[in-house]
């Protein structure tokens, strides 16, 4: 339960505090304007790194049982904080830059994480005339690496929250010895969750240096640690995949610049990023294309985390040939994407332009989700009659509060018992008996009809009503990814369920959202009684 408060306060944290940062972005001097190297036009906040940061960061104060290797990683993150947000307030030059993070790495490794173990020279640990070096190159590297990969609106931290899920599956996998690790890859994945919420194309707020550095030092360091102090068994060149993505961009734009007799650090529009638009993609292709990619290079770190090192290095070099190999055939051949005529009505058929069925479609998903949440609280009955009054009292004065507070909190809460309910009606059966029917294979069929009306709803919906994001792929990845690659009972079940209570709610609230309160004041109201029936349980083992 731990893990899960960890990610969801730094969330909930990220959520609050980056509006009000960008409220008073002016004022912070963190603005980011347009220049030809920036695909926006106009000048925007690029505050939202910091309130990543300060979610993560409280998040795992609260949730952490310290060692001294994890207060260093946290110090020295803190440093790399204190330094990002002078580069976004003043402009740093490159060298104070590097110092902030030469600060950073040294701090970390005084407390004790750093390569010790390099590939391919045993098991045993290295001498540190070479591993301390190392350690400081390449976590300098990978830092810089996520950096610059900031390109575009939601890439980093699309890209690096998958990256912070997959180490803190690893530390999961690895029988309690990285439930420290687990926990704070989790909350900086919150604080990214969080951040996104606001970063999805047309992006209103960037995440700045702060946000890119924290990031990229947090998950090289984490991953060092992972594999060289909390299973030992993981291969230590599985970094290497875990980021790969960046550490490939990096790399091969550096090389280009250096092969043209350029600083390796000159700014240019070389990334990976820059490629794959200028062959035509999209802004949401490119950046969904470089989300696939990054997820291929962490199901190979799944895979391939106790192989050998010739296995883990030979499938990092051999799949970042085959990417630079596409460009290259991509370039000779002149190739480019094509794409649809954007504005045409894709809705092809008279009958997927029928007013009934778009009527149907809307009424459905409203009903269909107000009965899952009705079937809920009925089978909570018993439970709810023998609360006390104090508890009613609370959930009314909570209830209360709800109406009066601004539409996007209403929508966040709102979601988030969505969350609750799912989860609560797949994973409790054993602790409440009266949820064993969410166990029947009806409610799956249920929801999957559920689903296939949301599809055919999107389907038959103009663009400006309901539009896929990014985050749409982030989620679909996820889902792929719980199913095929994490061994945990039951979690193909919470993931689908998930997914359809998620995007059917979702659908609701890109419409007219006055329209379906039913289902609005349904989710807050199953959302606190779940809380409320499950919190005492808790406090009692």
């Amino acid at each position: 339960m731990v893990l899960f408060f960890s990610f969801v306060i730094s969330a909930i944290i990220s959520l609050a505090l980056i509006p009000f940062l960008m409220r008073h972005a002016v004022f912070l001097n963190m603005l980011d304007e347009p220049g030809e190297r920036k695909v926006h036009a106009v000048a925007i906040p690029r505050c939202g790194g910091l309130g990543l940061a300060i979610g993560a960061i409280i998040a795992i104060l609260f949730s952490l049982t310290f060692q001294i290797e994890l207060i260093g990683i946290l110090i020295g993150s803190l440093i790399i904080v204190a330094f990002g947000i002078m580069d976004d307030r003043f402009e740093l030059s490159y060298k104070w830059k590097f110092f902030g993070q030469f600060l950073a790495v040294l701090v970390a490794m005084a407390g004790g994480v750093f390569i010790s173990v390099v590939p391919f020279a045993g098991i045993e640990a290295g001498p540190l005339i070479i591993t301390l070096p190392l350690t400081l190159v390449f976590v300098i590297g990978v830092t810089n690496a996520v950096n610059l990969s900031d390109g575009l609106d939601g890439l980093a931290a699309g890209i690096m929250l998958m990256t912070f899920v997959a180490i803190a599956f690893l530390a999961i996998d690895s029988n309690g010895s990285g439930v420290s690790v687990a926990i704070m890859a989790l909350a900086v994945a919150g604080g990214i969750v969080g951040f996104l919420w606001f970063n999805t194309h047309p992006a209103i707020v960037f995440m700045g240096d702060t946000g890119s550095q924290f990031i990229g030092f947090m998950a090289v360091f984490l991953a060092i640690y992972l594999t060289q102090y909390a299973n030992r068994a993981l291969n230590p060149a599985l970094p290497l995949l875990l980021l790969g993505l960046p550490i490939l961009d990096t790399l091969t734009v550096m090389v280009r610049r250096i092969r043209l007799g350029k600083s390796p650090f000159s700014p240019d529009k070389t990334h990976i990023h820059h490629r794959l638009m200028g062959l035509g993609f999209s802004h949401g292709e490119a950046v969904g294309s470089i989300y696939l990619l990054q997820s291929l290079y962490l199901a190979f770190a799944l895979a391939f985390r106790y192989s050998s090192d010739v296995v883990v290095i030979g499938t990092f070099c051999l799949f970042s040939v085959t990417i630079l190999l596409f460009f290259y055939w991509a370039k000779e051949t002149h190739w480019h994407l094509h794409k649809a005529t954007e504005g045409e009505d894709r809705r092809g058929s008279r009958f997927l332009r029928s007013d009934r069925l778009f009527q149907f479609c809307r009424h459905y998903i409203n009903y269909a989700l107000a009965i899952f949440l009705l079937t809920q609280l009925y089978c909570l009955t018993d439970r709810i009659t023998t609360m006390s009054n104090g508890i009613y009292l609370l959930m009314i004065c909570g209830f209360g509060i709800f109406f009066i507070l601004p539409r996007f909190i209403q929508d966040v809460l709102v979601r988030f018992s969505i969350y609750i309910a799912a989860i609560f009606a797949s994973i409790m059966g054993q602790e409440f008996p009266e949820m064993t029917m969410y166990s029947h294979w009806f409610i799956d069929l249920f929801l999957f009809v559920l689903i296939a009306v949301v599809s055919v709803a999107i389907r038959i919906t103009r663009k400006d009503k309901f539009r896929v994001t990014t985050q749409d792929i982030l989620v679909v990845l996820f889902i792929i990814a719980s199913i095929l690659l994490i061994d945990l009972k039951g979690i193909e079940h919470v993931s689908f369920r998930l997914f359809c209570l998620v995007y059917a709610l979702e659908y609701l609230l890109h419409r007219e959202v006055y329209e379906f309160r039913l289902s609005r004041y349904l989710a807050v109201a199953t959302g606190m009684i779940i809380m409320a029936v499950v919190l005492p349980t808790m406090q009692l083992n």
